[in-house]
């Protein structure tokens, strides 16, 4: 039984695994999440099946279609990503977007403004945003260098606040 879907397509990995192991958290024994994806899953398969899910995968018409089933012996996966201090040097094209929000709150409608709309989402903000940096997101959203330092000059500000 189909319990979730996830289009990962168009992500930057690790973005495809964090949602795939956040979402599998969710599952019952028994149910599956279906993934669709532009590459193989070649990278979290082996993890998968290591901890225990039932794993399928194929190719279908250039994509391709991961189904996991947790089972009775599934192990709960986490994903390795360093947790974030609240300390925030100074806000930088390398600085991560999920400090970034918690060191200061007030940079998402900044950020949201400037187009990067899947942070309002929460989850984004819980998956997305601790694996991408700024210069990440502005390349994810093709956004132009003179915008991009329009925003970073906003969230500079910040800092002075």
């Amino acid at each position: 039984m189909i319990k979730m879907m996830l289009d990962v397509r168009g992500l930057q990995p690790p973005q495809p695994a964090v949602m795939i192991v956040e979402a599998l958290a969710k599952l019952k024994i028994g149910e599956t999440l279906e993934v669709i994806g532009d590459k193989p899953f070649v990278g979290i398969i082996p993890k998968l099946e290591e901890a225990g899910y039932k794993v399928e995968a194929k190719e279908v018409s250039g994509f391709f279609v991961l189904k996991v089933t947790k089972t009775e012996e599934s192990k709960e996966l986490s994903m390795e990503v360093e947790e974030c201090d609240d300390k925030l040097e100074e806000i930088t094209e390398e600085t991560n977007v999920a400090k970034l929000l918690k060191a200061y709150p007030e940079s998402l409608k900044i950020l949201v403004k400037y187009g990067f709309s899947p942070l309002e989402n929460p989850e984004m903000r819980k998956t997305l945003a601790r694996t991408i940096t700024l210069k990440q997101a502005k390349g994810l959203i093709g956004m132009s260098d003179e915008r991009f330092e329009e925003m970073m000059e906003e969230l500079k500000a910040l800092e002075e606040g």
